[in-house]
């Protein structure tokens, strides 16, 4: 999922976002958290509540040296700048998911760049 995916949590505790993770979980299959994404998002306040219970529901994707390498190698190709949304990408492409987003013209350009498709969920 991407940052605008989390930021939706704060508004709708129980919506669409919730649901699939909570699906995915039910499913034996956790939804994946980039955890560049998290950084973006989590400011440690009490209005973020629904972010901290969905993060337990998720399971973690680090930011590792090899996956800045792969990010950094995906904005070249795409000419773009946005290090979390290639995360997310390369996330996606790694572990063959489709990415729960607010943002998709941007991830499908990335995507597009990286010559794959990949399932986006617009949220």
């Amino acid at each position: 999922m991407d940052a605008g995916a989390l930021i939706h949590v704060e508004a709708n505790p129980r919506g669409r976002v919730y649901g699939a993770c909570r699906d995915a979980l039910d499913a034996g299959t956790p939804a994946l958290l980039p955890t560049v994404v998290l950084a973006q998002v989590w400011r440690a306040s009490t209005r973020q509540a629904p972010v901290a219970m969905l993060r337990r529901m998720c399971r973690s994707v680090p930011f590792t040296e090899d996956v800045a390498e792969a990010v950094g190698r995906m904005l070249a190709l795409a000419g773009t700048a946005d290090v979390v949304d290639a995360a997310v990408v390369i996330a996606a492409i790694s572990h063959g998911c489709a990415v729960l987003t607010s943002d998709p013209s941007d991830l499908g350009k990335l995507a597009n760049a990286a010559g794959v498709q990949i399932p986006l969920v617009v949220v």
